[in-house]
């Protein structure tokens, strides 16, 4: 029997893995090395990695955890989960100090029932703009007008709201349009169409390519960016240069 084989054809940097345990779901890989292994084996550089504990609960304790997934592995960034909390942002400051806060990720708020308003998450979001930190958002897990009303307090903050579905068509071009230093994650977007047709109105910059692994399998959505109508050029901005840029670290390419 053939087998179905595909390797991209620019480097790729993952915007979008989490690592390690959840309380109530076991991850595929237990270690650094099996996830390289997987990365290799779709032709994936770089990831950006999170520690999925850090979803829902023990934030500070996920965040403490991350370190033994990333040290000595040059191909893998640390992304620091984050909650409304002094003891949270007393820890991102003490890493940003050290040099380690390239991205931060906001935590479920839908089931920590902890909403994205800006009256609770005021002190972090000031503290994130003032340092040009950028802020990942998942779909997902947030409310959409939550996200709307709370980062329009802050127009200086660079967002990237992954996790998009093809549910959340109608929303991209207002977040887009309202939110001129947001991004949009690719994970989820299955629409050809709709991603080339907002490339168009909005450019090359604005999208960024990332798995959501293991959540979602690490493959598709880099055979899906693949299959849509990009330059060369266009191709390496969706699948590295584009976060590159975001995290203000040097090209793969």
């Amino acid at each position: 029997m053939n087998s179905l084989t595909f390797q991209p054809l620019v480097p790729v940097f993952d915007a979008n893995i989490g690592v390690g345990h959840r309380h109530d779901r076991i991850a595929p890989f237990t270690d650094s090395s099996q996830l390289l292994e997987e990365m290799s084996r779709h032709g994936v550089a770089k990831a950006l990695v999170y520690h999925v504990q850090g979803e829902t609960r023990g934030v500070l304790k996920a965040n403490e955890t991350l370190f033994s997934w990333v040290e000595n592995q040059p191909s893998l960034y640390p992304q620091w989960m984050i909650t409304p909390s002094i003891d949270c942002l007393k820890q991102l400051e003490q890493l940003h100090s050290e040099n380690q806060v390239s991205s931060v990720r906001l935590s479920n708020t839908i089931e920590c029932k902890l909403p994205f308003v800006e009256w609770l998450y005021n002190d972090l979001l000031v503290w994130l703009s003032e340092k040009k930190i950028p802020l990942w958002i998942s779909l997902a897990d947030t409310s959409p007008v939550e996200i709307m009303e709370t980062l329009s307090h802050f127009p200086d903050l660079v967002s990237v709201l992954v996790g998009a579905h093809y549910s959340h068509s109608p929303l991209i071009r207002p977040f887009l349009q309202r939110l001129p230093n947001s991004y949009i994650e690719l994970s989820r977007f299955e629409s050809l169409g709709k991603v080339t047709e907002l490339k168009t109105e909005f450019g090359t910059k604005r999208f960024i390519y990332g798995s959501f692994y293991p959540r979602y399998a690490m493959g598709p959505t880099l055979f899906f960016v693949h299959q849509l109508e990009l330059s060369q050029s266009e191709l390496e901005s969706f699948c590295a240069r584009n976060l590159e840029n975001v995290l203000r670290m040097e090209t793969l390419i």
